[in-house]
């Protein structure tokens, strides 16, 4: 008998050491959330739901903690180790134009007159970029006084080894690469030769890309 009292106080201290660890990592539902959870199933709104689940659903579930703590230590110790693999996974790298991607020196009415899109259906606008000129247009805001626009091709590898190429116009001041505008972003196969990397993305690829960003 005095291994059952053992056993269940055992598992009384574990549900307060759970207990205490689920009040503290768990986030405040908000308003918003609430009334969206409330609108997909209307039943949240009733008393006999509210009883079931801030009532009954905890007592039992304390009540199996107690029952069978060594599962609950486990599957707490899983979780927690989880958390802990998933923060030390490695972020995936953000690409960045530097100095050696740079190919020319453009104005803007320069880019604007070669980019600009000719659909014969009509179905995006004549435009510098088509459907992407407002993006094109909110990108230019931020050249500053005396910076300089220049088109861009670079070779990048993610952190998960695929290999892709990168093209489009960079925002350069004192000669330092800034903010960019991708016309072409696509794989590069693992078969491809060095002497395949292109100074400048083919007429064909930046059709693709303003399609794909349109969709």
């Amino acid at each position: 008998m005095i291994y059952l009292y053992w056993y269940l106080g055992v598992g009384i201290a574990v549900l307060a050491v759970v207990y205490g660890a689920h009040r503290l990592t768990k986030e405040k539902e908000s308003e918003s959330l609430r009334e969206l959870l409330e609108a997909v199933n209307p039943d949240r709104k009733k008393l006999s739901y509210r009883i079931l689940n801030n009532v009954v659903a905890p007592i039992l579930a304390a009540i199996l903690v107690v029952a069978v703590w060594p599962v609950a230590v486990y599957m707490k110790a899983k979780e927690m180790f989880k958390k802990k693999d998933d923060a030390e996974v490695e972020e995936e790298r953000e690409f960045a134009v530097e100095r050696q991607h740079l190919l020319e020196r453009l104005t803007v009415q320069e880019v604007e007159k070669r980019e600009v899109v000719t659909d014969p259906l009509r179905a995006a606008p004549e435009l510098p970029f088509g459907h992407l000129n407002a993006a094109w247009k909110e990108f230019l805001k931020g050249q500053a006084d005396g910076g300089e626009l220049w088109s861009f091709s670079a070779r990048w590898q993610t952190t998960w080894g695929r290999k892709e190429l990168r093209s489009g116009y960079v925002l350069v001041q004192n000669g330092s690469p800034g903010a960019h505008f991708l016309t072409v972003w696509r794989d590069i196969p693992d078969d491809a030769r060095p002497d395949d990397k292109a100074k400048r993305a083919g007429a064909d690829d930046i059709p693709g890309w303003l399609r794909r960003q349109a969709d």
